[in-house]
C-alpha cells in the first residue's frame, strides 16, 4: 500500500531570534485528517513551531511543504496557503468592535470573497456547532473567556481551512471554562479536520490524537502514538515532563 503524501511536512525547520536559536531541527509529517498534539516544556519551541507554520514568524532555515510544495520557495503564492491554514490563539484575538456574527463573517467576505449572505449562513452554522448561537449580537467584552474562545474557533472554521492550528487554546481560561472549549475541539476532531494542537491537556491529547510530538530544546525529541508517548516514552525528559502533569 503506497503511503499518501502528507498535507504538511516540516523538514529540518530552524528559527533564530538574534543569537538565540529557538528551533534547531523540527521535522514531522501530518496526513490529511490526522490530529497531532505537541507537548513539551515552556520555552521548548512549541508555539514558535506553530507561528512558523502559519508564517507569523519566518523560519531561518528548513522547509514547510504543503501538499508537497515548499511554501518558502520564491514565487510560491503565500496568500493561497494562508487562506487554507487557520489558527486559534491563546488570547482569542477577536475584533472587539465587532459582534460575534461579524467576527465570523469578515474573513470569508474579505479573503474568500463570499457574499454577505453566504458568509452569514456559514458563520451561523459554525456558531451553532460551538454552542454560541444565542450570542450573535454580543460583543467580545460581553462574553466569558470560554465563550470568546468558542467564537474564535467558529471564526477559524468559517474560513474553511484544510489545516487548523491551536496554540494552547485553554491556557488563558479559568479551569471551569476549559472543558467547554475541549468539548468543542473534540467535536471538530470528529469531523475529520486536520489539526495541530499545542496543549498541556494530556487527557484530551490521549483521547483525540493520532500522534503526539514532544518538543524540547528546539527539536522533536520523540514522537509516536498516544499510547506509546503517554505510557511508554523512551526519553527520561519526556517521562519527567509527564510526571509533572500527572498524565
Amino acid at each position: 500500500m503506497t503511503k499518501t503524501k502528507p498535507i504538511l511536512s516540516l523538514q529540518h525547520l530552524q528559527k533564530q531570534f538574534g543569537q538565540h536559536q529557538v528551533l534547531k531541527d523540527i521535522s514531522f509529517d501530518i496526513q490529511q485528517g490526522e490530529i497531532m498534539t505537541i507537548i513539551g516544556p515552556s520555552g521548548g519551541g512549541k508555539s514558535t513551531t506553530l507561528r512558523c507554520i502559519n508564517l507569523l514568524e519566518k523560519p531561518t532555515a528548513g522547509k514547510i511543504c504543503f501538499h508537497g510544495e515548499n511554501i518558502l520557495d520564491p514565487g510560491y503564492q503565500l496568500n493561497r496557503y494562508r487562506a487554507k491554514v487557520g489558527m486559534v490563539f491563546q488570547q482569542f484575538n477577536l475584533f472587539i468592535n465587532k459582534n460575534v456574527l461579524e467576527n465570523c463573517t469578515i474573513g470569508p467576505e474579505l479573503v474568500l470573497k463570499k457574499s454577505p449572505e453566504e458568509a452569514k449562513a456559514t458563520a451561523r452554522a459554525n456558531l451553532k456547532l460551538v454552542g454560541m448561537s444565542p450570542y450573535l449580537d454580543a460583543k467580545p467584552n460581553q462574553l466569558s473567556g470560554g465563550q470568546q474562545q468558542r467564537v474564535a474557533i467558529a471564526r477559524a472554521i468559517s474560513m474553511d481551512p484544510e489545516l487548523l492550528l491551536f496554540d494552547e487554546p485553554t491556557s488563558a481560561l479559568d479551569p471551569e471554562m476549559v472543558n467547554e472549549v475541549l468539548t468543542v475541539m473534540k467535536k471538530l476532531a470528529a469531523t475529520g479536520l486536520t489539526m495541530i494542537i499545542v496543549t498541556h491537556e494530556l487527557t484530551f491529547a490521549k483521547e483525540v490524537s493520532d500522534q503526539i510530538a514532544f518538543i524540547s530544546g528546539g527539536v522533536v525529541a520523540e514522537a509516536g502514538t498516544p499510547a506509546v508517548m503517554l505510557e511508554h516514552p523512551k526519553l527520561e525528559a519526556t517521562r519527567k515532563f509527564l510526571r509533572h502533569f500527572n498524565a
